[in-house]
């Protein structure tokens, strides 16, 4: 009989909670797309960087805080949050040394971006085709411990600077500088898994060579007999030698840290020059022209021509 009235009662008990209204709590768009570009007719900037995205899908912005949203925290007290473009360095982790960062940047005058939209236009769209950049942010100054002034890959976006000057660098300044924007533009597409296979091999080719340890993060004192195995009698024995292209950009002490700057660093030495103009340059180095036909095998893979 207790059993019988402990069940009725669980049962009314059910009941009176099924009726209950719950209470509807409606959210924010807290998944916003910030990257999607919206349009201001009166602003001159925002409107010439909208026409840009509608016609490349690419968004260009002039300050790394693109939006902002009132949002309420699990305690209900109301705030703001903003969306802050990530300059930080991400290739799927980074194994050793001191990771790419920016130390500084300053915004750039909006007086200066049209010719950054030109330029972007007439240099780099042509050659990066329907390559995904997930987003551009112009600057002026900018300092980074790894990849120069010019240019820089962030988490989503590719940080373009020194626009001011765009107008006045002569052209060897304008190559190098292109160069680099197409960098750091490409690196995710030549890193993709896809490229393991033609990417080990690349590495291989100065790995072989340092028998008693890795050639990645190679102090520059074991440049000797007893470390590098395998080059042509009378070869001096130097980093260019190994298939490198130089040291570490953040440490001149060592080969390159990381694969992926050893890719990068191809990547940029490729944009910077003509195929002809590249093996002319380092005719003298065998292993590099090895792996630089590796990366080109890459970036033709990708659709980038070359001249």
């Amino acid at each position: 009989m207790k059993n019988i009235l402990f069940v009725a009662a669980a049962c009314f008990t059910l009941t009176l909670v099924s009726c209950r209204k719950e209470p509807f709590t409606e959210f924010p768009d807290y998944d916003k797309n910030w990257l999607a570009m919206e349009d201001n007719p009166n602003d001159p900037t925002i409107h010439a960087n909208y026409q840009f995205y509608q016609e490349t899908g690419i968004p260009v912005f002039v300050n790394d805080t693109i939006g902002s949203q009132k949002r309420v925290d699990v305690f209900g007290k109301a705030y703001t949050y903003y969306e802050v473009l990530s300059l930080s360095y991400s290739l799927g982790g980074i194994p050793s040394g001191p990771p790419p960062t920016v130390q500084s940047f300053t915004y750039c005058n909006k007086a200066d971006v049209p010719v950054a939209l030109t330029f972007l236009r007439s240099e780099i769209m042509p050659i990066i085709g329907k390559i995904h950049v997930p987003s551009i942010l112009l600057v002026e100054n900018m300092n980074t411990n790894a990849f120069g002034t010019y240019a820089y890959k962030g988490f989503n976006t590719v940080a373009m600077a020194q626009i001011s000057k765009i107008s006045t660098m002569n052209q060897d300044t304008k190559t190098a500088y292109k160069a680099a924007i197409l960098r750091a533009m490409l690196t995710n597409s030549v890193l993709d898994n896809k490229y393991a296979d033609i990417l080990d091999k690349f590495y291989a080719v100065s790995r072989k060579l340092v028998s008693t340890r890795d050639a990645y993060g190679l102090a520059t004192y074991f440049l000797n007999s007893t470390n590098v195995t395998g080059l042509p009698a009378g070869t001096p024995i130097t980093l260019q030698a190994i298939g490198f292209l130089g040291t570490d950009t953040r440490i001149s002490s060592s080969s390159p840290i990381s694969t992926w700057l050893d890719v990068c660093m191809y990547i940029e030495a490729a944009m910077a020059n003509t195929d002809a103009q590249f093996k002319q340059k380092y005719t003298a180095y065998p292993n590099i022209l090895t792996k630089y036909a590796y990366i080109r095998q890459i970036l033709t893979g990708i659709g980038i021509k070359q001249s």
